[in-house]
């Protein structure tokens, strides 16, 4: 999944690395040549800034529905069913989160889809950058995140969310289906499944091709002035509209690293 950007008047080359969020801790091996070009950057950009001391507290309050919506008003007669399925499987009784957008919920059942506490390539990377004093910044705020949320309707997140729940067995499934098509870096593949849920199927553009067209002008900017390394969500890479196109239609190189 490293891609390295060059040409079109750039001095040094970047990379791209796509990232999953769903990994066991001892599933995320750094490859020595990932950790090579990771080394030779100046920069570390991923979707957001994850030193910024205020994500955390922005993030909480930004991850609340709008409107006292909640999430039994949004289920309805299903909530009770739903709500015994979540605590049964989490140990926490849904209403916990009644305020929270639905997708934001998901999180909470990743554990149990995936046998262990999820671990991140993204904190991965920001400990390497930590250690070597690297700067690290963000294709897009925590704020740019959440509005997308608020773009779907929150009764379709809440279909997802109550699928998910009552349907485990199949959720696992497909959650291993997923990260089969990540570890063969299968990019057009991680592309198409990302939104074809039916409650997602419309909103493709806010999830995935409009975040991705204003990532565009921040990386050329940025690429233009130093060798950066940018991780992020695997499913923004691939299709028309993914990442990769997008630079190459503005005339830069993309040649995928193998390992």
């Amino acid at each position: 999944m490293l891609w390295e950007i060059s040409g079109n008047g750039i001095t040094q080359p970047s990379y791209l690395f796509g990232t999953i969020h769903l990994m066991c801790p001892d599933d995320i091996k750094m490859p020595e040549i990932v950790s090579e070009k990771f080394n030779s950057s100046k920069y570390l950009f991923l979707e957001i800034d994850l030193t910024d001391p205020h994500m955390m507290e922005n993030a909480v309050v930004m991850m609340q529905m709008k409107d006292s919506t909640t999430i039994e008003k949004l289920l309805g007669k299903d909530f009770e069913k739903v709500n015994q399925s979540f605590k049964s499987i989490t140990g926490m009784p849904l209403q916990m989160m009644n305020q929270i957008k639905p997708m934001m919920i998901i999180s909470a059942l990743l554990p149990a889809m995936i046998g262990c506490m999820p671990a991140s390539w993204e904190s991965a990377f920001q400990k390497m950058a930590e250690e070597k004093k690297m700067a690290v910044k963000g294709l897009e705020t925590v704020k740019d995140q959440m509005d997308v949320f608020d773009s779907i309707p929150y009764k379709n997140q809440a279909n997802i969310l109550s699928r998910t729940i009552l349907n485990m067995d199949s959720s696992k499934q497909e959650l291993q289906k997923m990260l089969k098509m990540y570890n063969e870096k299968d990019i057009e593949q991680m592309n198409r499944v990302t939104t074809m849920d039916t409650d997602l199927k419309n909103f493709e553009g806010a999830l995935i091709n409009d975040r991705n067209k204003k990532w565009i002008p921040v990386i050329e900017k940025q690429i233009k002035n130093e060798s950066t390394f940018f991780a992020f969500g695997a499913g923004h890479l691939g299709g028309e509209m993914g990442v990769i196109n997008l630079m190459r239609l503005k005339g830069y190189t993309i040649r995928p690293i193998m390992y």
